[in-house]
């Protein structure tokens, strides 16, 4: 697609600008309809909501600026039955948000259901839609900026939001949505539609099953943490909300979020959310298309709730910014170059769609049971093309040093053109009840789930031999002159899948008034997978389906000596697919079977009402997949295993009803263990680093309805390769940011005026390490978006 962008933009902004005030306007002249939305309750006896009239029409609203312009007095409106979860659903019901509306109160659990923050035995985190609107989150990477235990390891404007969780791999690929694993979009999805972000930190083989991203069809399983996110649906008071975004350098788009519920009760609710955006972004020489829309429905009844959500999502990025490639050979890490350098060739594009659906349904067979199951669909596509650089540091034409002169950033890379496509299905059966048995109440879970995804991936390079095919350039200077290619020759191709069944079983065991609680489960999973690999050689197989069934157990305590102070420990286990290679090594199609992980993890949380400390201390252990070797002869190999132990401390909420705090730190020692002869037994592991920070910060100021915000995070150093004699320096980001919100002269609701500011100093800087590559943070970011209430 090809765009006068400086022209687009230009009409866009007056577009919205006109069509701002022209909704505005029609609203103030509207009369009564603008102020339908602010109704006040009223009080209906019991026996009148089984024969419930008609709801009075809108344009008889009877709020007091209405009254005093009209004769006689609106007619007595129903309001909705009310509507109440049991506590064995979770429909309609996610946890309410805490002070300061950040974070959520709690979250999800997966087979668990919802729990508080104080009766979770684990360390979980839920943002919340308040603060992604506030923060201008773009992308969910965006949003887990925020918490200290994770760090996005992909580049930045690269497209993909992989992650480290508790210094373990977190493939893009294995994003949770509605708790479906493998259903949100591939490489990046928009912040725009997700009312909650939960972060459950460690693994969660008994709670989620196993998860299905990761290169190919296989995943990292999910082992330092798992992400769900979810969707936005209609609350009960109507929203018809438009928002202007600008982005550093010049890209504008709009956010529009509409909802309205329906029936007697309004028992329907539909929400529709969009986003678009394009223009120029902070990197020199790169212009992003972005865009979505997703529809959520529900119903909600007196014994049976239903959700469905169906979005589409597409990006367009040219270029995308690359990780680079650490080979065996490089002896040196560059200096990052100037913030806002594009190393990247012109014509590299990245260009992916994704459609996804979720169906999630809850019926009450009882007051203490409720039956559930959910359904998942999610088609990925991705076309791509471009160099991924490998840091060499000699001159071109020379791949190593010696042979070749020194010369400092030197990069090399073989270019290639591809496209994949991921199918992925997921769903989930189940029933959820609680029991009395004298002082002690169970709350009984039993779930089977299924996920199943076909990856088919050709790559496609100018010839058949990678030495002639490889292109030279300097980290330091914009490659505008390289010529692109023609992708004649198919060079890789393969079909596989993966397929994943299990059943879990938990009880949840409480007495005295829930100040104790133990939870005892297990899973039972089968893990398939086979490979079609056009290319098949005797060391990487076609193979077909096969299959590995493992029990994952997983025991937990919480404890509340007082009201305010839980103290829990926890011993749970996760499980890795069988690892496919991918088609970008030189063993494409090799197998390594299921790998299990282990967590054990303790922990204090503190509650005040208003503000909460919680503090974490775990170990977890994992199997090691690393790259090794460069360019087309680079492999994947198992390096024994990887051993993090940590200590986490969080806070949010209110210190005082006009300050918030939000963040913390995280102290993790990853090391390598049981290597290949012990060679690197004891070294750090890769791309953990042993401190990390978060603290961010809201003042609502003395001048009325100003909040300034503020926030820093500081990773301390990573090493590059498991000998540990590469590494990239610490880091340290500061953000600021403003809002304002002011009353609608035309139909008196708010206005908000978001300013941000990412990375003030614009700092250049190595961002992250993992498996051999590195990546480079983004630079100075100005964001500034503008929220009309219709």
């Amino acid at each position: 697609m090809t765009y006068n962008i400086a022209a687009r933009n230009i009409v866009r902004a007056v577009s919205l600008g006109a069509v701002s005030y022209l909704a505005l306007s029609l609203d103030f002249a509207s009369g009564q309809k603008a102020f339908a939305q602010s109704l006040p309750p009223v009080t209906v006896d019991a026996p009148a909501q089984q024969r419930a009239r008609p709801a009075a029409r809108r344009s008889q609203t009877s709020t007091s600026r209405v009254q005093r312009r009209v004769a006689a007095p609106a007619p007595r409106r129903v309001e909705p039955v009310p509507y109440v979860t049991p506590s064995t659903g979770t429909l309609g019901a996610p946890p309410a948000p805490y002070a300061g509306g950040q974070v959520a109160s709690g979250g999800s659990l997966g087979l668990l259901g919802n729990r508080g923050v104080m009766n979770t035995p684990f360390n979980q985190t839920s943002y919340t839609a308040e603060l992604i609107a506030n923060q201008q989150a773009r992308t969910i990477r965006d949003v887990l900026a925020n918490d200290p235990s994770v760090r996005v390891v992909q580049a930045a404007g690269g497209g993909a939001d992989s992650l480290f969780i508790r210094g373990f791999y977190y493939d893009s690929g294995d994003y949770s949505l509605n708790g479906l694993a493998g259903i949100a979009p591939y490489y990046s999805t928009g912040a725009n539609f997700v009312e909650r972000v939960e972060v459950l930190k460690g693994p969660s083989a008994l709670l989620n099953g196993m998860t299905v991203g990761g290169t190919g069809a296989t995943s990292g399983g999910a082992v330092g943490g798992t992400v769900n996110l979810i969707t936005k649906h209609a609350p009960d008071v109507d929203i018809t909300r438009l928002t202007g975004t600008y982005v550093s350098q010049s890209q504008f788009g709009q956010i529009t979020d509409v909802s309205r519920r329906y029936g007697e009760h309004k028992e329907w609710g539909v929400r529709l959310n969009s986003t678009y955006s394009n223009g120029n972004t902070p990197w020199n020489r790169q212009t992003d298309e972005f865009g979505n829309a997703v529809l959520g429905l529900d119903y909600r009844g007196e014994n049976a709730r239903v959700e469905v959500d169906i979005g589409y999502q597409a990006d367009n990025l040219n270029p995308p910014m690359r990780f680079f490639n650490v080979p065996t050979t490089t002896t040196l890490i560059p200096p990052p170059p100037k913030p806002g350098h594009n190393f990247q060739v012109p014509w590299a594009y990245y260009a992916p769609t994704d459609f996804f659906t979720t169906v999630r349904g809850e019926v009450d067979l009882a007051d203490n049971l409720t039956a559930y199951a959910a359904f998942g669909y999610h088609d990925s596509n991705i076309n791509y093309a471009y160099p991924s650089p490998n840091i060499s540091n000699t001159v071109p034409g020379q791949l190593t040093t010696p042979p070749g002169a020194f010369q400092l950033g030197g990069l090399w890379s073989r270019p290639f053109m591809g496209k994949e496509t991921f199918e992925t299905y997921a769903g989930e059966a189940g029933v959820r009840a609680t029991v009395d048995t004298g002082p002690v109440r169970h709350a009984l879970n039993f779930n089977y789930s299924e996920n199943d995804r076909t990856y088919n991936q050709q790559i496609r390079t100018r010839s058949a031999n990678p030495l002639t095919d490889i292109i030279f350039w300097n980290l330091y200077t914009e490659p505008t002159n390289i010529p692109k290619p023609n992708f004649t020759t198919l060079s890789a191709s393969q079909v596989t899948g993966v397929n994943l069944k299990s059943f879990g079983v938990s009880d949840t065991m409480s007495t005295w008034n829930d100040r104790v609680q133990l939870t005892v489960g297990v899973r039972r999973q089968t893990a398939g997978s086979e490979i079609n690999n056009l290319f098949a050689t005797a060391a990487s197989p076609n193979r077909p389906f096969q299959s590995e069934s493992l029990w994952t157990p997983a025991y937990a305590l919480v404890v509340k000596p007082v009201e305010n102070i839980s103290l829990y420990a926890n011993y749970i286990e996760g499980l890795q697919t069988p690892a496919v290679v991918g088609g970008a090594f030189a063993n494409v199609g090799t197998v390594f079977p299921p790998g299990k992980t282990t967590q054990a993890e303790a922990g204090v949380k503190f509650d005040t009402g208003r503000f909460t400390t919680t503090l974490s201390m775990f170990e977890i252990e994992q199997r090691s997949i690393i790259a090794v070797g460069t360019g087309a002869t680079a492999t994947q190999q198992l390096n024994g295993r990887q051993r993090n132990r940590g200590t986490e401390l969080n806070v949010f909420g209110e210190i005082a009803p006009w300050f918030r705090v939000l963040g913390g730190v995280a102290f993790i020692e990853g090391k390598q263990v049981n290597t290949p002869n012990g060679v690197t037994d004891g070294r750090t592991a890769v791309g953990v680093p042993s401190f990390n920070a978060n603290i961010g910060a809201e003042w609502d100021t003395p001048l009325r309805d100003l909040t300034l915000t503020g926030r820093l995070i500081y990773t301390s150093s990573q090493y590059v390769n498991v000998t540990n004699t590469l590494s990239i320096p610490e880091w340290t980001r500061f953000d600021l940011g403003a809002r304002y919100t002011l009353t609608s002269p035309w139909n008196g609701k708010p206005i908000v005026i978001r300013a941000n500011v990412e990375n003030v100093f614009n700092k250049s800087y190595w961002a992250s390490a993992y498996s051999g590559v590195i990546t480079l943070a983004a630079p100075r970011t100005y964001l500034v978006s503008t929220t009309f209430n219709f």
